[in-house]
C-alpha cells in the first residue's frame, strides 16, 4: 500500500515538475503588442507579433514568418467576446495556442488587427472590410506594407519560401484571400474553418467573391483547410473539398472533433514549417483572377479602366504570352469588354528588341499582328480590351506558339456522368511559324475517369490560325459524385517540340426532368 502511494506522489511530482518547466518553456516566448503607420490605410494599425525563445541573444538569426489573421468579435491582442477567441498563450485553445507553438519552434507569429472602424465610430464586431463592403480600408492591399514593415524591423527571412499566411473564421477567409492575391509572397495556407465567400472587392463596386472560383490562384503555394465536424459551415467545407481535390494536388484537409474554432493549430503550423522546409517553385505556367481592376503578381503588372464589378482573368501565362479577359461574375459571367487594359511584362525578355505580338480576338477568332520593342529593362506593355484575348508573344527564330483556343462538349448539352462524353478542342497557333505535324493526346487526373479516345491528328496549323479536328476526345466518368475533373493536353509537332496545358470540366449528373 505504501508502495503504491509512493508511486503514485512520484507520477505526480513528475507531472507537477514537467508542467510547471513547460509554463517557463512557453514564458520564454516574447509577446509584444505594436503598431505602425499605414500608408494604405493613412492611420495607425496595430498588431502583435510572438518571438520565440533566444530571439534577442542572436540578432543575427533569420525567422520565418507566419501572419495570422483573427476571426469575427476578436482583436490582434487576444480574446474578445467570444469563447473561440482565445488562441495567444497560456492555456488557450487547451494549450494548442500560437505561444506555445513558437516556444518550441524556430519562428515568428504576426497576428495584424482587422478592425475596421474610425476611433469616433460604434464599436464594430465585424472586421476586415468584407460582407458588405463598407469603408475604403482594402486588407489585402495593406499585406504588402504590413510584411515589409515587419521585414524591415524584425529577423525575418524576407522571401515567399519562408512566408505564410493563416487565419480563422472570417480571418481564414482572408488568408485565402490574400494568398490567392499574392502567391508570389507566400510559399503556405493554412485555413481554419474559414468563411467560403464574401461581397468583397473596391468599395464602391465589391463582387461577390467565391474560394470555390479561384483554385487556380494558388498554383505554386501549399494549400490546407482545418474544419470541425461540428462547425456551423462545415457543409460550406465539404462542398470546398469536393472541388479543390479533384484539382488541386498541393491541397490537404482535416476534420477534428470540434466545433468553430483554431482545431488543430499545432498540426498546421506544422504543416507549414514543413513547406518552410521544401517550398514549392514557382509555376511554369500560371492562372491569376483578381477583383481589382489594377494589381501585380509575379511581377506582371495589369492596369484597367474598369469601374464596374467584375474580375480580370489571366490564363496560361509564360514567356510566350497569355489569355486575358474580363468577366462581370465567376467562372464564366458576362464578358465586359468595354473595358480597357494593359499589362506589363516582367524583365524577361532582351532589352530594346522588337517582338512579333499576335492578338486573337477569341470570340471572333480574328487575329491582328503588330510589332513592340522591349524597354531598357526587358519589358514589354500590351494594350488590349475585356474581351478573350490570346496573346502570343514571338520573335522570329521561335518555335510554333500552340495553345488551346476552346472546348466544346460534342454530343450533349453538357458533360454527364456515366455517359460517353464527346470534348471537342480546338487549337490556337499564336506564334509566327507554323506547326507541322501537331498531334495531342488527353489523359485524366482523376482514376474514375476513362478516357476512351485520347489521341488525335491536327495535323498543320499556320501562324495566327485556329485548327480542330473532325472527330473529339471521348472519356467517360465511372461515378455518382464527381463535379468537376481535371485533364491534361500534351501537344507534339514534327520537330519534337512539345506543348502541356491542363483544364477542368465540369460534371452533372443525369436526372429526370
Amino acid at each position: 500500500m505504501i508502495k503504491k502511494l509512493i508511486g503514485i506522489l512520484s507520477r505526480i511530482l513528475l507531472l507537477s515538475l514537467f508542467f510547471s518547466s513547460y509554463k517557463l518553456f512557453a514564458a520564454d516566448v516574447r509577446i509584444v503588442d505594436s503598431r505602425h503607420y499605414s500608408n494604405v490605410f493613412g492611420e495607425m494599425r496595430n498588431f502583435r507579433v510572438f518571438l520565440p525563445p533566444g530571439y534577442a541573444d542572436n540578432p543575427q538569426k533569420k525567422y520565418p514568418v507566419i501572419y495570422y489573421y483573427h476571426g469575427w468579435s476578436q482583436r490582434f491582442f487576444g480574446s474578445g467576446s467570444d469563447s473561440y477567441a482565445g488562441v495567444d498563450q497560456g492555456d488557450e485553445n487547451d494549450g494548442d495556442n500560437i505561444a506555445n507553438f513558437v516556444a518550441k519552434n524556430d519562428v515568428i507569429v504576426v497576428k495584424p488587427d482587422g478592425y475596421n472602424r474610425r476611433p469616433s465610430e460604434q464599436y464594430y464586431l465585424r472586421p476586415y472590410n468584407v460582407a458588405p463592403v463598407e469603408t475604403y480600408r482594402q486588407f489585402p492591399l495593406y499585406f504588402p506594407e504590413l510584411v515589409s514593415y515587419i521585414d524591415a524591423n524584425y529577423n525575418t527571412i524576407p522571401d515567399r519560401e519562408h512566408r505564410a499566411i493563416s487565419g480563422l473564421s472570417m480571418g481564414g477567409f482572408m488568408c485565402f484571400w490574400i494568398g490567392a492575391k499574392y502567391p508570389d509572397m507566400v510559399s503556405a495556407i493554412g485555413n481554419f474553418c474559414g468563411s467560403p465567400e464574401f461581397t468583397a472587392g473596391p468599395q464602391d463596386f465589391p463582387a461577390e467573391y467565391r474560394h470555390l472560383d479561384m483554385y487556380r490562384n494558388f498554383d505554386g503555394i501549399n494549400v490546407r483547410l482545418n474544419y470541425g465536424d461540428k462547425d456551423f459551415i462545415r457543409y460550406y467545407h465539404r462542398d470546398l473539398n469536393k472541388i479543390f481535390t479533384r484539382v488541386m494536388d498541393n491541397y490537404e484537409y482535416k476534420v477534428y472533433p470540434a466545433a468553430h474554432s483554431t482545431c488543430g493549430l499545432g498540426e498546421m503550423f506544422d504543416f507549414i514549417l514543413k513547406s518552410f522546409g521544401n517550398p514549392p517553385a514557382k509555376p511554369a505556367l500560371w492562372y491569376h483572377t483578381d477583383v481589382y481592376p489594377e494589381f501585380a503578381v509575379w511581377d506582371y503588372v495589369v492596369s484597367s479602366d474598369r469601374d464596374v464589378p467584375g474580375f480580370t482573368i489571366l490564363e496560361k501565362v509564360d514567356q510566350r504570352g497569355f489569355r486575358c479577359t474580363v468577366r462581370k461574375t465567376l467562372p464564366d459571367g458576362e464578358i465586359l469588354q468595354f473595358v480597357s487594359l494593359s499589362a506589363t511584362t516582367p524583365p524577361i525578355y532582351e532589352k530594346n528588341t522588337v517582338y512579333i505580338i499576335n492578338d486573337t480576338d477569341l470570340t471572333t477568332l480574328k487575329a491582328s499582328s503588330y510589332s513592340l520593342t522591349s524597354d531598357t529593362s526587358g519589358r514589354l506593355k500590351i494594350y488590349f480590351n475585356g474581351r478573350e484575348h490570346e496573346i502570343g508573344i514571338n520573335k522570329a527564330s521561335d518555335k510554333p506558339n500552340i495553345t488551346i483556343a476552346s472546348l466544346s462538349i460534342d454530343n450533349m448539352n453538357f458533360a454527364t456522368l456515366n455517359k460517353d462524353v464527346v470534348l471537342k478542342i480546338k487549337l490556337l497557333n499564336k506564334g509566327i511559324n507554323r506547326g507541322e505535324g501537331l498531334k495531342a493526346s488527353l489523359k485524366a487526373v482523376g482514376k474514375e475517369t476513362k478516357v476512351l479516345k485520347s489521341d488525335i491528328d491536327f495535323g498543320t496549323i499556320e501562324a495566327n490560325q485556329s485548327g480542330e479536328s473532325k472527330n473529339g476526345f471521348t472519356f467517360r466518368v465511372q461515378s455518382d459524385s464527381v463535379e468537376i475533373e481535371k485533364f491534361i493536353l500534351t501537344i507534339t509537332d514534327n520537330a519534337k517540340n512539345v506543348w502541356s496545358q491542363s483544364f477542368e470540366v465540369n460534371l452533372n449528373k443525369d436526372l429526370p426532368v
